[in-house]
């Protein structure tokens, strides 16, 4: 006999373009959900990192390695602490293939929402780096 258990799943998308030296672009975008496991113990990120359009090609914008973080937020608005959730793959590399993750993490009584945003390592040992806005999947109230 099996046991069906309900978890609530909260969808997220954000889309994120960077801009190129003589007018291009390149779009990304990061798609996906977060749950609560274990009785809200536990919560699981599950996602997609990819390029979603682009008029410029990969050197153009620098060829930057790309990558997903996450922060949690409290209810008291304290947070976490942003942490990388996402291997750093380059552009080249996400115009042929996807870059999937998947993180779980202790979800704790204060914990009310996860943030997750894109961020971009540009020039030789990655000593540039920008970040995409942010998006928040509220999971508790």
């Amino acid at each position: 006999m099996t046991q069906s258990v309900e978890v609530p799943v909260q969808e997220f998308s954000l889309h994120w373009t960077l801009p190129g030296s003589r007018g291009g672009r390149v779009s990304f975008e990061i798609s996906g959900q977060v749950s609560l496991l274990n009785n809200d113990r536990a919560y699981k990120i599950d996602g997609v990192l990819y390029v979603a359009e682009g008029t410029a090609y990969s050197k153009e914008i620098g060829n930057p390695k790309l990558f997903v973080r996450r922060n949690g937020v409290e209810h008291t608005g304290r947070q976490w602490g942003w942490e990388t959730i996402c291997a750093k793959k380059s552009c080249e590399r996400l115009c042929t293939m996807d870059a999937y993750f998947v993180r779980t993490g202790y979800w704790a009584p204060a914990d009310r929402a996860i943030q997750l945003s894109i961020g971009a390592e540009h020039g030789f040992g990655g000593r540039q780096k920008t970040y995409s806005p942010t998006v928040t999947v509220k999971l508790t109230d």
